[in-house]
């Protein structure tokens, strides 16, 4: 994830990483139902922990910190970077709210052992969630990102990626994701989130923005670069950065990859 110069493309303002995320604020947390979500996924995390001797977790672009967060009530000694200063602003207030404690830095992927130089090898997971690895731009930077994240991991430790299936979206040319809608007539944001294909697995990730306040409407736009990850790019790359035993799934049901109705690429990978 490296911040960069702006650039326009079909009209549109794309950013990079980091300013795309610091632009966000609030609608970063109102695009999704954090509730909703973790709920779902906490069966998967449970037994994923708990095969694996779990009780120290790193979470990787963690965005506003909701994961770090809902691991750090399960008890666990919880850190979290993310690329994004006001993106990890949130998440400290997210932590203050609910009464835990996370080690907290601002530090994009491949600076995990630079941010926590004391905990290099110490913990017994990492996450990576959220749609993150998709930032960066090729293989030497996906390859440097996963190194980093063993570095962290004690011998044995787990790592848990989740992406979008893009396996799918390229073949299928997938270009909208559900529209997600807050607040009430009047007073109500839509969320629009496109997919441009620009050649082989470039993208741009376009997230579309309408308020109605009090019956009249605007509209915002923000893009930024992405890069489609296929299954077989995200073996060879864990592969390479040492991870010997990896299960991928579908979603976090545990639904087999690429089962009609799933959308998600869910890794989980062995030091």
């Amino acid at each position: 994830m490296e911040g960069g110069a702006r650039r326009r493309r079909g009209g549109r303002l794309r950013m990079e990483a980091r300013e795309f995320y610091d632009a966000l604020g609030d609608d970063y947390d109102l695009m999704v139902c954090w509730e909703e979500r973790l709920r779902h996924e906490e069966p998967f995390f449970e037994t994923v922990f708990a095969d694996h001797g779990v009780t120290s977790v790193l979470d990787a672009a963690c965005g506003t910190g909701m994961h770090a967060v809902a691991f750090a009530r399960r008890g666990l000694r919880t850190a979290a970077a993310d690329l994004s200063p006001a993106m990890i602003d949130r998440a400290r207030e997210h932590a203050r709210v609910a009464g835990v404690n996370v080690a907290w830095s601002v530090a994009g992927f491949g600076w995990l052992a630079d941010a926590f130089p004391g905990e290099v090898g110490a913990f017994d997971a990492v996450t990576c969630l959220g749609n993150s690895l998709p930032h960066l731009p090729d293989d030497a930077a996906l390859d440097a990102a996963l190194a980093d994240m063993a570095r962290m991991l004690r011998p044995g430790g787990v790592l848990v990626v989740q992406d979008r299936n893009y396996d799918r979206v390229l073949a299928e040319r997938m270009r909208f994701m559900p529209i997600t809608a807050r607040g009430e007539p009047g007073d109500e944001t839509l969320y629009i989130r496109i997919t441009d294909f620009l050649g082989a697995d470039r993208l741009a990730f376009t997230i579309l923005t309408l308020r109605n306040a009090g019956g009249a409407w605007s509209c915002g736009a923000k893009t930024t670069p992405l890069r489609g990850i296929e299954r077989a790019t995200l073996e060879r790359s864990l592969a390479q950065a040492g991870f010997a035993a990896v299960e991928c799934f579908g979603s976090y049901g545990r639904a087999a990859f690429g089962a009609p109705g799933t959308a998600d690429l869910v890794a989980v990978a062995v030091k």
